[in-house]
């Protein structure tokens, strides 16, 4: 199966802030290299091995399924039927297979996740997205102890015409003109 032109793989990269942070480590390691040369010289491997992870891993995600580009292991092509789903932990995505393997997915980072459910077809869920369009027009509320909930309208009206002694804003209560006898 080849990728047509509607379905071209997508490349997600780690991003290029990671450069500014590189240069900012380069320049704490030449601090401590002047202060001694001698012994110090190897700190500039750190920023230089940075560098390189940056520039070389990648996730690409096409109709064949997933590959990921890493700097100090072997390169990983998961097939979709062999993805059970992603992990995250922490600022860290993985792809987990049906085997339970986990794979590091470089560049791909939770906020990536519409982007990745549009490159994979929906084979990868946009969670984001339907949750924003589900909390679209809706009011949070939290109690003293913590816990939110979110209302429409309707429901957010009789919450406070409940809590009469709540703080905030009240909604505009319409009230029936008064009747006139003649």
């Amino acid at each position: 199966m080849t990728d047509t032109p509607e379905h071209t793989p997508h490349v997600f990269r780690p991003t290029r802030e990671h450069i500014l942070a590189i240069v900012i480590a380069t320049g704490i390691a030449l601090m401590g290299i002047l202060w001694a040369p001698k012994y110090l010289a190897w700190l500039l491997i750190f920023p230089a091995l940075w560098l390189a992870w940056v520039l070389a891993s990648s996730t690409t995600v096409s109709e064949r399924g997933i590959t990921a580009k890493y700097l100090f292991r072997k390169n990983v092509t998961l097939p979709w039927q062999d993805l059970e789903g992603l992990a995250f932990q922490g600022s860290s995505v993985s792809a987990v297979t049906t085997g339970g393997a986990k794979h590091p997915l470089p560049g791909v980072t939770f906020n990536s996740l519409p982007d990745l459910a549009e490159a994979s077809n929906g084979r990868i869920t946009d969670v984001i997205t339907s949750a924003q369009e589900a909390a679209d027009g809706k009011f949070e509320i939290i109690d003293r102890g913590g816990h939110k909930v979110l209302l429409n309208r309707e429901e957010y009206d009789a919450y406070v015409a409940e809590h009469p002694d709540l703080p905030g804003p009240r909604p505009a209560v319409t009230e029936a003109a008064p009747e006139t006898k003649e």
